[in-house]
């Protein structure tokens, strides 16, 4: 790995001054294979809620008698109170199991390094590359972006990183 880092900032370093541009180099696809990975995930669960509404409705009465400055009587009433609840059940927490598509590439570079270089599906593009001679443009660090001629004829750059250098 550390041959294959310094590879990177070699090359990095001669083709800095030529701008955005990364340095192009050719490597050898010795074969490559793809793979599943599986993972899982969970999303919370939910509480349960609950919503009661009530409507009280009634009537009442006033008997009452006034002597000078106080009044005497009795108030009769009668009311009735209706209440509804209305429960939404909760949702338990739910694990998720997933599949994404790999792609791993033995490779020689340029010095002869033997590496090994892998493409996740999923948010890119990943090709399945026959043996053969490639072009590669090195961006820094341990990625590579393979130029590859799709069915139109239009080089695609798949990125590719590397995992494994001997």
């Amino acid at each position: 790995m550390k041959t294959l880092t310094a590879l990177v900032c070699v090359l990095a370093f001669c083709f800095s001054a030529a701008g955005k541009e990364h340095p192009v180099v050719k490597i050898q696809i010795l074969d490559s294979h793809a793979s599943t990975r599986e993972y899982t995930y969970t999303t919370p669960g939910t509480a349960a809620k609950s919503n009661t509404s009530c409507d009280t409705s009634g009537n009442g009465t006033y008997n009452g008698t006034t002597y000078g400055n106080t009044t005497y009587g009795n108030t009769n009433g009668n009311a009735q109170t209706n209440c509804t609840t209305t429960t939404t059940p909760g949702r338990p927490a739910q694990t998720h199991t997933r599949q994404i598509q790999q792609e791993h590439i033995r490779a020689v570079l340029p010095n002869g390094n033997s590496v090994t270089l892998w493409c996740q599906a999923g948010f890119r593009k990943c090709y399945e590359l026959q043996p053969g001679t490639y072009e590669a443009e090195i961006t820094g660090g341990s990625t590579l972006l393979v130029h590859v001629t799709d069915l139109q004829g239009k080089v695609q750059k798949i990125k590719y990183r590397t995992v494994a250098s001997n």
